[in-house]
């Protein structure tokens, strides 16, 4: 089983994610790491110009699901619709959480390349994409 679970920032979807993963027994894989890898980057300046990267993404995911086909797969982070879309049969969750407790939670995780205010960082996902992949798992459009 391939479940993706997408959210806006900091709306606790590696929360969900890590008790997905307990339940199902399944593998963990962060979009944001394979970012900074790929990126060789920490900075969400840097990690936001990832648009061009969808190919390079689905193929990191692809690559790893092949290795072990018969393990669950839980994905975390997913920005652009066109991942999604890689992986047609896989469950889609969409975390819901207000813009304040979410505001609240990116201050307070002060996390290595945070240097972006939460409004630029929020901004940032939209132009590379969350608001059509919310569209797409809730109105598969």
């Amino acid at each position: 089983m391939i479940t993706f679970v997408c959210g806006e920032l900091c709306s606790g979807k590696t929360f969900y994610s890590n008790v997905l993963v307990e339940l199902n027994k399944a593998v963990y894989i962060e979009v944001g790491d394979l970012v900074r890898s790929i990126k060789q980057s920490q900075d969400r300046k840097v990690l936001q110009d990832s648009k061009k990267l969808t190919a390079a993404i689905v193929a990191a995911i692809s690559s790893t699901i092949a290795r072990n086909p018969r393990k669950n797969y839980v994905i975390c982070g997913v920005r652009q619709k066109a991942i999604l879309k890689a992986f047609l049969h896989a469950t889609m969750i969409w975390i819901n959480c207000p813009k304040e407790d979410r505001r609240s939670r990116y201050t307070m995780r002060a996390r290595t390349g945070d240097t972006m205010t939460f409004e630029e960082a929020e901004k940032g996902d939209k132009k590379l994409g969350i608001d059509k992949v919310k569209q797409y798992i809730l109105e598969k459009k």
